[in-house]
């Protein structure tokens, strides 16, 4: 490669060959600005990739969120492959970055500094040689002829010409050298960066080349849809002239127009319940000047629900959106200063809706009657006869026994009601609660209970003193808790100046209900223990029938359903089963656990009701919709285990069960357990009478006598 600037001239130092050599340093320093005008624009286009980069992963996962929530499996797909290729795309935009900061950048950096900064030093000292060379020469030349000092100018002359070549000759051989390094080192960084820009672009269009078959299946759905939806939107527009033709006499609300009614009669059991909707005008409950709202309401079996037209749920002061039929009269309104009004009665309030004609007023009244009459239809009291073929949750009696049972049930609703604090409500503190939320163990006031009711069965499950039926569990699992106990757990933050937190009998419905929520709901006055293990100390307190521990516990998260490992990961239903403690059972039922859970052996609450040979329990666990099919690690069922153990009565029990099952083909139906058990000869219970001591006694042992063969075979 010949060098640019001839070596030789340096000694002679012609114009020309100066002139040569500036624009050399021209092209270099050149060469220089060119280099920080790369760099800094590299370094914003990697910046600017960056956040490109970012910004389409963003747009890659968005669409990976919609694509997945497509019910179209053939457009879920495609959007997920373009998400999954525009990720893969931007990984590869990655790298890229990170090539052109190795390959270009920072040997650009180094170039310059190695290479060009170095040359800046040389000049410095070749123009310093060069001023002291003309310098010398020039005050060589000023001498006169007999100058005693021209040999030693004349010396210093030849030292400066000297020292100017070498400098010369250093700084020439240089400045080839770099335009030598322009033509071919400069280049290379260049073409590495051409080369990687090639194969992101070319490595970017195989991928998404990828996506044209599905891009052209997505194409072909899409002109389907469009199809689809000009077809649609003619039949919409035909449809909507029939609907505007056959509505005319709707618009007018002197008339008629019923729309959703449907219900049934007694004769008419299997037809389907009552349901009606619409708009009424709900009377508000302002003393004064009352207001009138527009409301949607649907009778939903035993419930008539209601909401704004913005379909948010009504907050009204003491309005709940559900109002249960079962304790309601519905009858016309004859002294209203409104037309067509109507009233639903309930123990807590009173509604007034009016409806928009006479005739829509009256279909009204009908379907809530009729659902009304319904959902008492289906919990009405049970006849002498019924009662003497019920399965109870307790023992199977005969009417002796049932007399005596009835009556000393009686009087332990009375001992309960005699309990610490509960001679009033435990929530409110008003006198003579007639009411019990038989999960907390608690007595409640009318206005309390229905408070409790709102919140739901999984929060509380309301009963009735009077009017419902209570089994001995029941009774047992109240009178070892009651009102005092529970308020210990759920009231223990509201002691000495917080008791003026307490909510009281004169408190507004709306206050009560927020008190009664923060208390259940929200657990804000139960004081929070850390404890290492909450489950373990409830399964431990539920094995002593420590039932006020065990509450406590579940106010703090304990799981119901939780399994002691070092007990061959058995539940605390599970070890009540165990050791025939009805009333623990009945309180883990109350708390909704799960009844076919199963022990490391895939054991369930049946499998050891029917090992233990208890047939009551298996009577409570059947009603409650127990699995009789499931089987165990063997691959047996309650009725395997009761047969292979020889447990008569429980194989009677099964068996029974079994044999209704497969003539009812209902899981919920009376399965005649009870007329079969009160045709054997003897009794179920040796005892004739129950014990009056206490609430709830040990029952005499069991004797069941089988009619021959019964059960020969399992």
């Amino acid at each position: 490669m010949t060098s640019p600037l001839n070596l030789h001239l340096c000694q002679e130092d012609p114009p020309y060959f100066r002139k040569e050599l500036a624009d050399c340093e021209a092209s270099v320093f050149g060469l220089e600005i060119t280099i920080k005008n790369f760099v800094k624009l590299a370094r914003a286009s990697a910046e600017l990739a960056q956040e490109y980069t970012a910004k389409q992963l963003q747009f890659a996962e968005e669409l990976g969120v919609f694509a997945r929530q497509q019910p179209d499996s053939i457009i879920k797909s495609v959007l997920i492959k373009y998400a999954s290729s525009l990720q893969e795309v931007e990984r590869s935009r990655r790298i890229l970055n990170s090539h052109m900061h190795d390959m270009f950048i920072e040997p650009l950096e180094s170039f310059a500094k190695n290479e060009i900064l170095p040359l800046k030093d040389v000049k410095k000292g070749f123009d310093k040689a060069s001023n002291e060379a003309d310098f010398a020469l020039s005050k060589y030349m000023n001498k006169r002829p007999r100058d005693s000092t021209i040999a030693d100018a004349s010396s210093e002359v030849s030292d400066t010409r000297k020292e100017f070549h070498y400098r010369y000759l250093d700084y020439v051989i240089k400045i080839n050298q770099l335009e030598a390094k322009k033509k071919f080192e400069f280049m290379e960084y260049i073409l590495a960066l051409m080369f990687t820009e090639s194969s992101f672009y070319h490595q970017s269009y195989e991928t998404l080349k990828d996506l044209e078959p599905h891009m052209k299946d997505v194409t072909r759905l899409l002109h389907e849809a469009r199809t689809e939806y000009n077809n649609d939107i003619n039949e919409s527009q035909q449809l909507k002239r029939s609907i505007l033709e056959s509505a005319q006499e709707a618009y007018n609300p002197l008339h008629s127009f019923k729309a959703g009614t449907k219900y049934r009669t007694h004769q008419d059991v299997d037809a389907t319940i009552v349901k009606k909707s619409g708009y009424l005008f709900m009377k508000g409950n302002q003393r004064v000047i009352p207001s009138w709202t527009r409301k949607y309401f649907t009778i939903s079996k035993e419930l008539l629900n209601y909401c704004s037209k913005a379909g948010k749920v009504s907050k009204e002061d003491d309005e709940s959106a559900s109002i249960n039929l079962r304790v309601c009269h519905v009858k016309p309104v004859s002294n209203s200063d409104r037309r067509f009004c109507f009233e639903v009665i309930s123990p807590m309030r009173t509604y007034v809706l009016q409806a928009e004609n006479q005739a829509d007023m009256e279909d009204w009244i009908h379907c809530l009657q009729i659902a009304a009459e319904e959902a008492l239809y289906a919990n009405q009291p049970k006849s002498d006869s019924q009662i003497s073929q019920d399965i109870q949750t307790n023992d199977i009696y005969s009417n002796k026994v049932n007399n005596g049972s009835s009556q000393n049930i009686q009087q332990s609703i009375l001992r309960i009601k005699q309990l610490p604090g509960n001679e009033c409500c435990v929530d409110c503190k008003s006198k003579d609660p007639q009411w019990a939320s038989t999960n907390f163990g608690t007595l409640l006031c009318i206005e309390c209970s229905g408070i409790h009711r709102s919140l739901g069965v999984h929060v509380s499950k309301v009963r009735s003193l009077m009017l419902d039926k209570w089994e001995p569990e029941s009774i047992e699992v109240m009178s070892k808790l009651g009102n005092l106990k529970a308020n210990q757990i759920f009231e223990a933050k509201l002691v000495g100046d917080d008791e003026k937190k307490l909510m009281n009998s004169s408190w507004e419905r709306v206050d009560k209900e927020k008190f009664i929520i923060d208390k259940y709901v929200n657990k804000e006055f139960v004081v929070q223990k850390d404890e290492n293990s909450i489950d373990l100390t409830f399964w431990k307190a539920m094995g002593d029938t420590n039932l006020q521990e065990a509450l406590r516990c579940l106010s703090l998260g304990a799981n119901v359903d939780w399994k002691n490992e070092q007990e061959n990961c058995t539940t605390a239903l599970h070890q009540a089963i165990l050791r025939s403690d009805d009333v623990a059972v009945e309180f883990l039922l109350s708390w909704s656990c799960d009844i076919d859970e199963v022990d490391k052996n895939g054991w369930s609450c049946l499998h050891h009701a029917a090992a233990t040979n208890n047939a009551r329990l298996l009577l409570i666990l059947m009603k409650r919709h127990a699995n009789i099919n499931l089987k165990d690690i063997d691959g047996k069922r309650p009725v395997d285990i009761a047969v292979e153990l020889q447990k008569v009565q429980a194989v009677t029990v099964l068996r029974l069960y079994q044999f209704e099952n497969q003539l009812t083909r209902s899981e919920y139906s009376n399965f005649g357990v009870g007329e079969a058990l009160t045709s054997i000869s003897k009794p179920y219970y040796t005892a004739d009478t129950l014990c009056t001591e206490s609430l709830y006694t040990e029952p005499e042992p069991e004797y069941i006598y089988l009619p021959n063969n019964s059960c020969d075979e399992p």
